[in-house]
């Protein structure tokens, strides 16, 4: 599977990311993996900078959400 990143956002007031990744299933399908999460940095981070960080993160906790299962 390669998924796709669809979007990256932050919200500074309530702390909280949202990633949202995408790829196409074998039967023609779609599939829709999305994470939310608490974010707090005490780093100025620009705007890139946050995005790349929360997508990183977001692929870690997808990557032990699978293996828990």
């Amino acid at each position: 599977m390669a998924f796709k990143l669809v979007h990256a956002k932050y919200d500074r007031e309530s702390e909280r990311a949202y990633v949202e990744l995408r790829d196409e299933d074998d039967d023609g399908g779609e599939i829709l993996a999305v994470t939310i999460f608490s974010f707090r940095t005490t780093a100025r981070l620009s705007k890139q900078q946050i995005e790349q960080d929360i997508v990183r993160k977001a692929l870690h906790i997808l990557k032990r959400a699978a293996a828990s299962t």
